[in-house]
């Protein structure tokens, strides 16, 4: 991907193309220094993987009741259609329990959030 980046040469201001690898930027912008120690006051997005056996839902749960976000990868799933639709039947139970939310990102992302927080849907192209 490129992005234009303004550069301050000597009082002038230059504008250039620059080849940017999104991952090593985001990486460079922690200011965290690589600690994590994790605080019941703050909202946490996390991201979990479910495996080919679904294995890790209880994780979602888990995360939802310390009322974090869950970014769900559900690509290891999407060729058991029949087990996808239960987890996600699973997870949207869960979340209409504790006054969450469920949706999807892409096909195969989901999110899911606690009470408080809620997915607005982007509308269906006719």
């Amino acid at each position: 991907m490129v992005w234009k980046k303004l550069l301050g040469v000597g009082g002038s201001a230059k504008i250039v193309d620059e080849d940017v690898d999104i991952e090593e930027y985001l990486n460079e912008l922690s200011v965290r220094d690589g600690k994590f120690i994790e605080s019941d006051d703050i909202t946490y997005v996390k991201p979990v993987d479910l495996d080919s056996d679904g294995k890790g839902v209880g994780n979602v749960l888990a995360e939802l009741e310390r009322d974090n976000v869950v970014v769900l990868n559900v690509r290891n799933l999407l060729h058991n259609k029949v087990l996808l639709r239960n987890i996600i039947k699973e997870l949207r139970d869960a979340c209409v329990q504790m006054d969450g939310d469920i949706g999807r990102i892409s096909d195969d992302r989901i999110i899911v959030v606690p009470a408080g927080f809620r997915i607005v849907q982007k509308p269906q192209q006719a």
